[in-house]
């Protein structure tokens, strides 16, 4: 099984990333995905790495891209054959899509916390706690996403799990006070409007900052804040002395946010970064758990493969 890519601050990190990133797409090259879509995966093979993942990032696009712009929750739901599903089934489980390891350290400057659709505002402050009980020490908890309405069963969905209010933000908030007893705010700020909107909620709990934000899109005319727009975001604003990142996501979504994570808080701030899924038992709700789909695995493949055509070219650029 290939490396997760990640950041260590040291001079080899450029080389070790494309490394493991050629791993990786060796070792989906080398199953039956593929295959199972395109009918012959043998002219990837032949191709340079940086042509290899152009070619797949647009194979993958034409399809594996269910969504076409629309929430997660409200994506298509393809049929698949019964191969395509055991296909499917065996890539997740080794492409860093069905979960990882537990941190390879056990004191981060800070812990962020990405955000998602109203499920993530709960699970992944859970998941922190338990990182905190096994020994897991963090300066400070961020919850990082981007302001957006909750669409589709979200609706319902929030009301069932508490959430006060009907954005992306108001769940992140409602599970940073859940899972950490947090009380009022100590600070909160706000600016800008659409997709330039931003919004920042801090509170200091003991000897911990907890925060929550909002970020502003890179392009406020035309689109909501993507993961690199976040995390760069925060990287321009968070404490110089913060040079080591526990980066916590949803499994599905691993690979990309690991790749934009070495790009935006190691690339560029050369901080020591790396990216955990959240556990199984934090993530259980009930009967309002969140269960991936083969179709979700294949939509996140397919941004995975994105993520890792995007950093290969900024690690190039840079050797």
């Amino acid at each position: 099984m290939s490396e997760l890519v990640r950041w260590d601050a040291t001079p080899a990190d450029p080389i070790e990333n494309i490394r493991r990133i050629e791993e990786w797409v060796d070792e989906l090259l080398g199953m039956d995905l593929v295959s199972e879509f395109a009918g012959d995966s043998s002219k990837f093979a032949s191709l340079e790495l940086v042509a290899k993942l152009e070619a797949l990032d647009n194979f993958a696009t034409l399809n594996w891209d269910f969504r076409a712009g629309r929430e997660r929750n409200l994506a298509l739901e393809p049929i698949f054959t019964k191969a395509q599903s055991a296909a499917i089934d065996s890539a997740a489980a080794r492409l860093w899509l069905d979960g990882t390891p537990t941190p390879r350290k056990k004191k981060y400057d800070s812990a962020i916390m990405t955000g998602g659709m109203v499920r993530a505002g709960i699970v992944k402050p859970r998941f922190l706690v338990e990182l905190s009980e096994s020994g897991v020490e963090f300066g400070e908890a961020v919850f990082l996403g981007a302001s957006r309405a909750f669409a589709g069963d979200e609706v319902a969905l929030s009301e069932r799990l508490g959430v006060d209010g009907d954005n992306e933000i108001d769940a992140m908030r409602t599970g940073m006070t859940q899972a950490f007893g947090l009380g009022t705010p100590t600070e909160h700020r706000s600016g800008g409007t659409g997709f330039g909107y931003w919004e920042e909620t801090e509170w200091q709990h003991g000897q911990q900052m907890f925060r929550v934000i909002a970020a502003p899109s890179s392009e406020p005319n035309s689109r909501r804040a993507n993961t690199l727009d976040t995390f760069r975001y925060l990287a321009g604003s968070i404490d110089p002395a913060s040079k080591s990142i526990l980066v916590v996501t949803t499994p599905v979504y691993v690979p990309y946010q690991a790749a934009m994570a070495v790009m935006a808080f190691g690339l560029e701030r050369g901080c020591c970064v790396e990216t955990v899924a959240v556990s199984d038992s934090a993530n259980d709700l009930g009967l309002d758990t969140q269960i991936f789909g083969q179709q979700h695995k294949l939509q996140e493949l397919r941004s995975a493969i994105h993520g890792y055509r995007i950093l290969i070219g900024e690690l190039l650029s840079g050797r």
